[in-house]
């Protein structure tokens, strides 16, 4: 995201630990953490208070992008009324679709998912959309075809080099699979929202 010209705040949830080649200690971590809503805002709470200390930071041009666990902290987040004008969440663990959670929600939304992803399936998005289209919600899905859950995640050697092919080489749980050309179509559609709902702002004379 700084890349594309936005001052981008990346939240640690885990607290500087890692959990690659460790799936069940990753889903040890993230299983009790989905089930306590309100950790989830107060870490998201947490994170954006960070954000918006940094000098620069326009309190009125906010946006959120999430994967998995991290999605789902974002639309916690958004639940408590943060004004995010953007919301971009990629395989997300997703809250119980109730349109009274988001009817004071302004946010745009993005949800993008693969058609294999057991984690979050198609039908559990399209659910959710309902939701989001019954609060008088501006949602988008993208759904796709043949992507498994993490899909824009290359697999690495040991050393931490990316590997060749598509195949985690380290332990993952079921149902991850790298699929590079969704990867780069997900990504310009998180960046495609961002650039519609967050213009560039006009230089000053």
């Amino acid at each position: 995201m700084a890349a594309h010209g936005y001052l981008a705040f990346a939240m640690d949830y885990h607290g500087g630990e890692t959990f690659f080649g460790r799936p069940e200690a990753m889903l040890a971590r993230c299983m009790p953490l989905l089930a306590d809503v309100e950790r989830m805002q107060a870490i998201g709470r947490a994170a954006l208070n960070v954000l918006l200390a940094t000098p620069g930071v326009d309190p009125d041009r906010l946006a959120a992008l999430g994967y998995g666990t991290g999605g789902r902290i974002v639309l916690e987040l958004a639940r408590t009324g943060v004004p995010f004008k953007a919301i971009a969440v990629v395989h997300p663990a997703l809250p119980p679709a109730s349109a009274d959670d988001w009817t004071d929600v302004t946010s745009a939304f993005l949800l993008c998912t693969g058609s294999e992803d057991p984690l979050c399936t198609p039908e559990q998005v399209l659910t959710f959309g309902r939701a989001l289209q019954a609060a008088g919600i501006d949602w988008r899905v993208n759904i796709y075809g043949g992507a498994k859950h993490a899909f824009w995640a290359r697999p690495t050697n040991p050393d931490g080099s990316p590997a060749a092919g598509t195949t985690h080489t380290d332990a993952t749980v079921p149902g991850v699979g790298y699929h590079p050309e969704h990867s780069v179509r997900a990504w310009q559609a998180v960046l495609d929202l961002i650039s519609e709902t967050l213009p560039a702002k006009s230089p000053k004379s």
